[in-house]
């Protein structure tokens, strides 16, 4: 595992990171990095004005990396992770901290040391706003800070959520964006304030919402399993077609149901499969095919693991039993 630090003049960040064009226009100063190709291969822009620092990552690194960040600033740090995973570790924090594709993240650092980690030959698509104490004073943010009463950062367990329709379109504007000078430093600033209050919203949002919201929307996912048997949805799609973090879908559909999302999932289309199998007369690719299995040799074979027989044995033990 390769460990480099996130401070800029560090040589070790260098080795990985290899300067090609910098620019300043209008106070904004633009880097362009890309990754040395014995660490990896891509690039970042760097975009720094008043106390505001955006990095657009776009790379894949050939071993496991760990960054460490040791900058003793107040930071307020806003992660979006478009695609990939990553983990990052802190003193104030009980667990890791894992954030996924088209997931976000908000943490207050007030001089703590964090690390994140990234995997080996994983794609990392993500864009890093950086607020210091400079942007956050211009703003006036200090009182929203405080204490961490308003964000309760450093005290609520889930600190990522799944992004919403309204955040990615910002992200795609800043990703397409191509404006220079002041419009550029206009643009970067405006979309930065507008990503942060979607961000608090939702976790106002979160803070006042009951158990009971939770719960329906976990029952929300139970209902798209059992009316969607024919098609494979993943939990990355569940999560986002009820606004839940995936790891808090995850815990809360296990804790209701006893049962994992998969196993879950698994269950239903045994039990169709049975019925299918039962009482009509349809082929057995064709009775795979309407509880999401593609290919029969698959079905057949998550069948016979679930039922000690093949589904042909099935139906005809069921026809005799008859």
């Amino acid at each position: 595992m390769e460990i480099a630090t996130t401070n800029s003049e560090t040589p070790q960040l260098k080795k990985i990171l290899q300067l090609q064009t910098e620019s300043l226009d209008c106070g904004i100063k633009t880097s362009i990095f890309t990754i040395n190709p014995a660490y990896g291969r891509g690039f970042v822009t760097s975009y720094y004005f008043d106390g505001l620092l955006i990095n657009v990552i776009n790379a894949r690194f050939k071993e496991d990396f760990l960054f460490i960040s040791n900058d003793n600033l107040s930071i307020l740090e806003l992660s979006v992770l478009i695609e990939g995973e990553k983990i990052i570790r802190a003193s104030n924090f009980k667990n890791d901290l894992i954030l996924e594709k088209n997931e976000s993240c908000l943490l207050y650092n007030s001089n703590i040391d964090n690390k994140t980690f990234f995997y080996r030959d994983k794609p990392i698509n993500e864009i890093k706003i950086r607020m210091y104490d400079y942007f956050i004073q211009k703003h006036q943010m200090q009182a929203l800070l405080s204490n961490d009463k308003a964000l309760g950062l450093k005290k609520k367990e889930n600190f990522t959520q799944q992004l919403t329709s309204n955040m990615e379109k910002i992200v795609t504007e800043i990703l397409l964006n191509s404006q220079k000078g002041l419009l550029k430093r206009l643009f970067l600033e405006s979309k930065t304030l507008e990503l942060l209050h979607l961000q608090l919203a939702v976790c106002t949002e979160k803070t006042s919402s009951s158990n009971e919201n939770i719960l329906k929307k976990i029952y929300k996912v139970e209902a798209i399993l059992q009316t969607n048997l024919h098609e494979q949805i993943s939990i990355q799609q569940l999560a986002r077609k009820v606004l839940l973090n995936q790891n808090v879908l995850k815990n809360e559909f296990k804790k209701l149901f006893n049962e994992t999302i998969f196993n879950y999932a698994k269950k239903l289309r045994m039990e169709k499969a049975k019925n299918l199998l039962i009482h009509t007369q349809k082929p057995i690719y064709e009775v795979a095919d309407m509880v999401g299995y593609k290919n029969p040799t698959h079905f057949t074979a998550a069948f016979k693991k679930f039922e000690k027989v093949t589904p042909k044995e099935f139906r005809k033990t069921y026809s005799h039993t008859l």
